[in-house]
């Protein structure tokens, strides 16, 4: 089946929450393809199961609970298209090979490699921020990278999120370069209708992402501690962080905090009025799977202030769509976030940028450029 509507199934275990990064992109596709009359459905983690709970062993046996979720909802409808996150196709791609559900195209979508993740743990270890001990190192790729690895090879197609990720994966040698898809995701309709709610800037600094190392959070913490220390205290909003605001704030050293707000997870509509709010985006990340954050800023015409992580390195040209500075320098952070702050000219001029190089980028296309590679995955079958 090349034309026509198509019967998808998307899996992740995954919350079922559609504020949460890797969750939101289900929730998104699934709208998209139903709006364009596609039959879509999707499997969070509860259809996988409760048990276990365990991150690590939860980890290791996801592609077997994900196979049991794929093959119960296999029985009851058919589906022209199962598209599974990271590592949990593999014994459903296994299974495909032995002979089962051959007119379903199996797709292996990556919301960001865990390998370059992993990486980045490491690279946490060695400076300091985490405990990586030996056993670690050597469980994670035995029992999950592989998994990873052998659940890209099992795929008819792999879609992936940037040009990184692409590359690391030919490298590897997972799939041949005309079976692999770089599709960045995109932003909601909403985002991109600038006209319904004018732009009332002067917050200062705004932090959107999760709470943990990943995200920079340490040179986050020193660069905004160090322009207090230089008497230019830059007010900071750290948004949708996903822990309690005084874990957050004890990040902080006294003298910091009273120039530090936090806002618990919020909908959709709240996020864009923050990010209309404030005067600039801080995204220190060390890794980022894709970076939804920094697009839908982008949108709103705020300028961001990035590591050359995740999409970054597609989207942000240095001092025309946004600042790029180098990753774990909180040094270079705070230069930038004082030098913006001291320039509203700046601000508003790369702030247009952004929004113009990014105004294309939303849901509906990533939804379109997904039926393609969804079609090309079906002749091939």
């Amino acid at each position: 089946m090349t034309d026509g509507p198509l019967r998808i199934l998307l899996v992740g275990d995954y919350p079922d929450d559609p504020r949460l990064g890797s969750a939101k992109v289900p929730h998104k596709l699934r709208e998209e393809f139903r709006a364009a009359g596609h039959t879509c459905e999707a499997l969070f983690s509860d259809g996988f199961g409760d048990r276990p709970a365990g991150r690590q062993v939860r980890q290791l046996v996801s592609p077997m609970l994900a196979a049991q979720a794929i093959r119960r909802a296999l029985s009851t409808s058919r589906y022209d298209i199962v598209d599974v996150a990271s590592a949990d196709g593999l014994w459903f791609g296994v299974a495909r090979h032995l002979g089962a559900w051959r007119s379903t195209a199996y797709i292996c979508r990556s919301n960001g490699l865990e390998h370059l993740n992993y990486q980045r743990m490491v690279e946490d270890s060695d400076a300091g921020l985490t405990p990586k001990p030996w056993t670690r190192r050597l469980w994670y790729p035995m029992s999950r990278l592989s998994q990873v690895a052998g659940a890209a090879r099992m795929a008819d197609r792999m879609v992936l999120l940037t040009d990184i990720d692409r590359q690391f994966a030919l490298r590897r040698g997972w799939l041949p370069a005309d079976r692999i898809d770089v599709i960045p995701h995109g932003v909601s309709s909403r985002f991109l209708e600038h006209d319904s709610a004018p732009s009332t800037r002067g917050r200062g600094a705004l932090f959107c992402g999760s709470w943990g190392h990943m995200k920079g959070i340490t040179y986050l913490m020193e660069a905004f501690t160090a322009l207090v220390d230089r008497g230019r205290p830059v007010p900071l909003t750290v948004l949708g962080c996903g822990v309690a605001a005084p874990e957050v704030m004890a990040a902080f050293p006294e003298r910091t905090r009273p120039y530090v707000t936090v806002i618990d997870r919020v909908p959709e509509e709240q996020v864009i009025v923050e990010y209309r709010r404030h005067d600039l985006l801080v995204f220190p990340s060390t890794y980022e799977g894709f970076g939804l954050a920094l697009l839908e800023a982008m949108s709103q015409g705020l300028p961001v202030i990035a590591t050359p992580v995740g999409c970054a390195p597609d989207i942000v040209r240095d001092g025309d769509t946004g600042v790029l500075v180098p990753i774990r320098d909180s040094t270079a952070l705070a230069d930038a976030v004082m030098r913006l702050m001291d320039s509203p000219q700046d601000r508003a001029r790369i702030g247009a940028n952004g929004a113009a190089a990014v105004s294309s980028m939303s849901w509906r296309r990533t939804a379109e450029r997904t039926v393609i590679a969804y079609r090309k995955a079906l002749a091939q079958a």
